[in-house]
C-alpha cells in the first residue's frame, strides 16, 4: 500500500536532528558522486532505522536500475544487481517522481518485492533523486518490521533525498567544467574563483551573506559599477531588487517584471548578456542607461528546478562575451542556488526542531531556551511564567476528535497570540498545556492582568466546522528569583500554581513564588 505524503512541518526527535546534521557536513563535504552514495549508505541508518539502505542509479542503456550503494545485508539485491524499472518499487519512485512507502507480503508481484520478502523485509520505502527535473535513481530504506515506516519516515527519506540531489548536482556541475579547464587558462582561474567562492558560502549562514560573498567573486569576474539581485515574485509578477553595491546608479526597491531583460533571463534559463543598452527596449536597460551603463549580465538562480531570481552586473563599458564565460558564470548561478537551497533546508529543520507541528508555535525546546537567555542576559527579576492548561479538553478529543481537537489548538494559540504583548513568548509544551513568558517589571500585576485576559478570551465560544466548543483555562504563574533562575524551575513552579487553580474550581489562576 502506498501512502500519500501529507503536507506539513517533520517532527524530529534530537537523535535524529543530530544524525541529520552530521549528514549534511559529511555529504557536504564529500569530494566525489561515490562518497556521496557511500556516505548516504552508511549514515542512513542512523537517521532512519532499516535493516537494508539502498542507492539504485538509472542506467539509461538499460533502462534498467543497478544497486550502486548498499548498507546492510547484500542478500539477493547485491551491489551491482539490475531491476526493472517498470515492475519495482524503486522503478515506481524514479517513473513517477514521488515518494513511495509499501508494505511487503507473501502476495507482492513486483520483482523488488517478491526478493525482499523472501530475505525477511516487510517494510520499504523509496525517494527519488531528481536532477535538473529528471529522476537519475532511488533511495531505498528497507525493514524486517511491517509498521516500520510512517508518512513521516517518508517525508524525512524525500529530504535526505533532497539533500542528496542538490550535492549530485553541485558534483556533476564542477567536474563538467573542470573537464574543459586543462585547455583554458582563463577557465581554470575562474573556476578556481568557482571553488574558493563554493568553500565561503558552504559556511554561509544566510541570504544575505552568500549575496555579500558573490558579490566580491562576480566582481573579480566581470568588473561592475552596479550589483543586484532580483527575486522574483509569481503571485504579483514583479521583481524584489536587494542591491549589492552602486546605489548613486539606481537604487529601487520594487519592479514589474513585464517588458524587463530580467524576465527574459528568467524565462531563458541561462546566463544573458546585454551589449548595448541603447538599442535595447527593456525599461531596465533604459533605466540602466539614463545613469550611464552601457551593458549588464543577468545570471539566473536557480532553486529547487524553478529559477527563483536573477543576479545582474550592469557596466559602464562594453564587454566581448565568450562561451567559457558564459559556462563560468552559469556555474556561479548554480553554487548560489544549491547555497540558496541549503539555507532553505537548514531553515525548514530550525523550524521543525524549535516549532510545535499542530499549531506552528514555539515547542517546550525553544520556550527553555528563551527563558535561560533572558535569566542570562540579566532580566532574573523581570521573568514570569504562564503556565496555561486547558479544563475539560479530552472532552473535546473524545466526542469530537482529534481533527477538532488540532484545528481547537491552533485557534486557542491565535486567540492568545493577539491578547499578549508583541515581545511575549507564547509556546506550545504538550497535549493541552501552553505557556506564555512575559516580562514583570516591578509587580505581579502584569502578569495577573494577562492570565485573567487569556480566561476571558478563552471563556467565548469556538465555532469549528459547524461544532460550537466551550472550552476554559487553569492558569499557574512563577515568576524568577535568585533561587528559581533556571527555566525547568520556573516551569515546575507554574504547574504546581496551575494545579492550584484547578482545585480552585477551575477557569482562574494562582501564584506560586514560594
Amino acid at each position: 500500500m502506498v501512502n500519500k505524503i501529507a503536507s506539513g512541518l517533520i517532527a524530529l526527535d534530537p537523535q535524529v536532528s543530530v544524525a541529520l546534521a552530521h549528514f549534511i557536513t559529511a555529504v557536504t563535504a564529500a569530494a566525489s558522486e561515490s562518497q556521496i552514495y557511500a556516505t548516504l549508505a552508511q549514515n542512513l541508518k542512523s537517521i532512519i532505522p532499516n535493516e537494508r539502505a539502498s542507492v539504485t542509479l538509472l542506467n539509461p542503456a538499460s533502462n534498467q536500475l543497478d544497486v550502486f550503494a548498499l548498507h546492510g545485508k547484500e542478500g539477493v539485491l547485491p551491489v551491482g544487481q539490475s531491476l526493472p524499472l517498470q515492475n519495482s518499487y524503486t522503478g515506481q519512485a524514479v517513473v513517477q517522481q514521488k515518494g513511495q512507502l509499501h508494505h511487503i507480503d507473501s502476495d507482492d508481484k513486483t520483482f523488488d518485492g517478491i526478493l525482499l520478502f523472501n530475505e525477511g523485509i516487510q517494510s520499504i520505502i523509496n525517494a527519488p533523486l531528481i536532477i535538473h527535473g529528471k529522476s537519475v535513481g532511488a533511495i531505498n530504506a528497507a525493514s524486517t518490521r511491517s509498521q516500520s515506516f510512517n508518512t513521516q519516515s517518508l517525508e524525512l527519506l524525500m529530504l535526505v533525498a533532497r539533500l542528496v540531489s542538490t550535492n549530485l548536482e553541485r558534483q556533476k556541475l564542477l567536474r563538467e567544467r573542470e573537464q574543459t579547464a586543462s585547455r583554458y587558462r582563463f577557465y581554470a582561474t575562474q573556476l578556481e574563483n568557482m571553488h574558493h567562492l563554493a568553500q565561503e558560502l558552504s559556511e554561509a549562514v544566510s541570504i544575505a551573506e552568500t549575496l555579500k560573498v558573490c558579490e566580491a567573486t562576480l566582481q573579480s569576474i566581470i568588473p561592475s559599477q552596479r550589483m543586484s539581485y532580483a527575486r522574483y515574485r509569481p503571485e504579483s509578477d514583479t521583481f524584489e531588487i536587494t542591491l549589492l553595491t552602486g546605489s548613486d546608479v539606481l537604487n529601487c526597491r520594487y519592479m514589474d517584471a513585464s517588458n524587463t531583460g530580467l524576465k527574459r533571463a528568467l524565462t531563458e534559463q541561462q546566463p544573458l548578456y546585454y551589449s548595448d543598452f541603447s538599442n535595447s527596449t527593456f525599461k531596465d536597460h533604459q533605466l540602466l542607461y539614463e545613469k550611464g551603463m552601457i551593458s549588464a549580465w543577468s545570471i539566473p538562480i536557480r532553486l529547487k528546478g524553478k529559477i527563483a531570481g536573477v543576479l545582474n552586473a550592469a557596466s559602464a563599458e562594453k564587454r566581448t562575451p565568450d562561451d567559457h564565460l558564459v559556462n563560468i558564470l552559469g556555474t556561479l548561478g548554480a553554487i548560489v542556488g544549491s547555497t540558496f537551497e541549503r539555507l532553505k533546508i537548514q531553515d525548514e529543520l530550525i523550524q521543525q526542531v524549535n516549532h510545535d507541528t499542530v499549531t506552528g508555535l514555539p515547542n517546550r525546546r525553544m520556550l527553555y531556551q528563551q527563558i535561560n537567555k533572558r535569566i542570562y542576559n540579566g532580566d532574573l527579576h523581570k521573568i514570569a511564567v504562564l503556565f496555561v492548561d486547558l479544563d475539560h479538553f479530552k472532552n473535546v478529543n473524545d466526542t469530537l476528535g482529534h481533527q477538532v481537537g488540532d484545528e481547537l489548538l491552533c485557534l486557542i494559540g491565535k486567540r492568545i497570540r493577539k491578547i499578549i504583548r508583541k515581545s511575549d513568548l507564547l509556546a506550545r509544551i504538550g497535549g493541552d498545556e501552553f505557556v506564555v513568558l512575559t516580562e514583570d517589571r516591578d509587580s505581579a500585576s502584569h502578569s495577573c492582568e494577562t492570565a485573567n485576559r487569556i480566561i476571558q478570551c478563552l471563556s467565548k465560544p469556538f465555532n469549528i466546522n459547524g461544532n460550537t466548543v466551550t472550552i476554559g483555562a487553569s492558569i499557574g504563574i512563577s515568576h524568577a528569583f535568585q533561587d528559581l533562575c533556571k527555566a525547568d524551575d520556573m516551569i515546575k513552579k507554574a504547574d504546581i500554581a496551575m494545579y492550584d487553580a484547578k482545585k480552585a474550581g477551575r477557569n482562574t489562576f494562582r501564584i506560586n513564588n514560594k
